[in-house]
């Protein structure tokens, strides 16, 4: 989709009694793809080779409201989706149930509410699949009572809240549960085996509607949960400032801790409204498990935004804006956009902004301590794969060059964020991946709006391809690899997996 973006237009701890001590730190190793970025470094990267993209294994509908959506937005899909989340045989996916209340005539905003104005009618599931004879069977369903953030305020003003781009609903998956995102801040602990309930974790102890987990939950190799919540102004969620947000830690053991991002960010500037986590970014974690890193913006100023480093206890450890390099990169975090920080091998951290001179944005690069050291211009809406070789590494990303009408690439990085290699679109579609994939042998896997699934070796040349499905106008979608190698990705509300038939 080309995408002109109409972007450019207190510390608390205490015990929760019901969380059982269920984890363990191995069980990382034995989960294909369980979160967004696949670990909590997000570098989604998996130590297997990925198969080729002979054939179509599978194809699921996972929203059923597609012809809708698009409709309302003069033909583009502006939503994002969880990763196919992948363990073994197990499958699982976000699907959304419920109604779509079309606006008359659509894109009008009325009669109000309707169209985005009232996503909040549909229901936002967790649906588990096997792999039974070669065939996906579906194995269990569990519903949620999450709801996606407000898109605008009450009556349909302040359009340029979330102008239509539906939040992301995303589980994790760690050691025979699945954690769901659920309604006022909590979060619901599901057995992977049978979908069945064991728990609702509530940090807050009571449940209010304007509180939202907002952006995928991350688990780090030790089994602690982290995620963030933001609290709204029920009537004029995008004009008045915010009530709240948190950053929220549920340890292994059962301890809470919450961060009010009032206490980790930097104060905002005068009128420019609290501080609070981007919409869909997913906090992530060091590898030594002390760090997390999170992007804060005020509430009535992305411009007044910040990458932070925070201590495993959630205190603050260092705050670095994103106006950066004597100010040659004004950087703004849009809640439009599901970039989140990728923490790369050698312990720097990776982040997607806007800029407000290109709807390409930038990847900044910032050491472990919180200094500036390198950018990319290309950063909107990405979350790139990082690829560990030679005793160093290398960073993949889509390179869109929308105001020009192309070229569109699929570039590889040095640890400096120079170019090594570019493959270039041989369609002059744009690429439609916000999070893709690397697989052992440094081999990319991509999706494009021409509706192929694209597979490029090191060096960037093309491996191989499969068409899926016509794709204009569809989202940015995230893919994932099984432990087996096969190719789990999506296309225009489809659900499609990849790979060689067996044997």
């Amino acid at each position: 989709m080309m995408r002109t973006l109409r972007i450019l237009a207190t510390l608390v701890c205490l015990t929760f009694i019901g969380w059982t001590a269920l984890h363990a730190a191995g069980a990382a190793a034995t989960t294909d793809w369980p979160q967004w970025g696949r670990t909590s470094l997000h570098t989604s990267a998996i130590p297997v080779r990925g198969q080729s993209p002979t054939q179509k294994l599978a194809d699921i509908t996972y929203d059923p409201f597609i012809s809708q959506e698009k409709a309302e937005e003069g033909g583009e899909l502006l939503a994002h989706y969880q990763v196919p989340l992948v363990d073994g045989n197990n499958v699982l996916m976000e699907f959304k149930t419920g109604n779509y209340v079309p606006c008359n005539p659509p894109g009008s905003g009325r009669p109000y509410p309707c169209g985005p104005d009232a996503w909040n009618n549909e229901i936002w599931n967790e649906r588990a699949f096997t792999w039974q004879s070669g065939v996906l069977v579906e194995s269990w369903n569990f519903q949620s009572d999450w709801k996606p953030e407000p898109n605008t305020d009450s009556g349909g003003n302040h359009f340029d809240g979330l102008a239509g781009w539906e939040p992301v609903f995303h589980a994790a998956l760690w050691n025979g549960f699945v954690y769901v995102p659920g309604a006022g801040g909590t979060v619901y602990q599901v057995n992977e085996s049978d979908g069945s309930l064991v728990t609702q974790l509530n940090p807050f102890g009571s449940i209010d509607t304007n509180r939202y987990v907002s952006g995928p939950l991350t688990i780090d190799a030790n089994g602690s949960l982290y995620y963030n919540v933001i609290q709204f102004d029920p009537t004029n969620p995008w004009s008045v400032d915010i009530r709240g947000a948190w950053l929220i830690r549920i340890a292994p053991a059962g301890q809470v801790r919450i961060a009010s991002y009032s206490k980790l960010a930097p104060a905002s500037c005068s009128g420019c409204g609290s501080q609070r986590p981007g919409i869909n970014v997913a906090p992530a974690i060091s590898s030594d498990g002390k760090t997390i890193y999170t992007a804060s913006l005020a509430h009535l100023n992305s411009g007044n935004a910040f990458m932070l480093a925070v201590n495993s206890n959630l205190t603050p450890q260092w705050q670095s804006s994103l106006t950066v390099n004597n100010g040659k990169i004004k950087g703004s975090i849009t809640d439009l956009s599901s970039a989140s920080p990728v923490v790369l091998p050698d312990g720097s951290v990776l982040y997607g902004v806007l800029t407000p001179t290109s709807d390409r944005g930038s990847m900044i690069k910032f050491s472990s301590t919180g200094q500036y050291l390198a950018n990319f211009n290309f950063g909107w809406d990405d979350t790139p794969a990082v690829y560990s070789h030679d005793g160093t590494y290398s960073i993949i990303t889509k390179d869109n060059h929308y105001d020009t009408g192309g070229p569109f690439y699929i570039s590889q990085l040095d640890s400096n964020l120079t170019i090594e290699w570019q493959f270039k679109s041989p369609t002059n579609f744009e690429w439609c991946v916000n999070a893709p994939a690397v697989d052992k042998n440094g081999t990319a896997y991509a999706d494009s709006e021409d509706g192929n699934v694209y597979v490029i070796n090191q060096g960037g040349t093309l491996k191989g391809k499969l068409f899926l499905q016509s794709a204009v106008g569809a989202a940015y979608t995230p893919i994932a690899i099984g432990r087996d190698g096969k190719i789990y990705t999506e296309n225009d509300g489809v659900l499609f997996v990849v790979g060689q038939a067996a044997k």
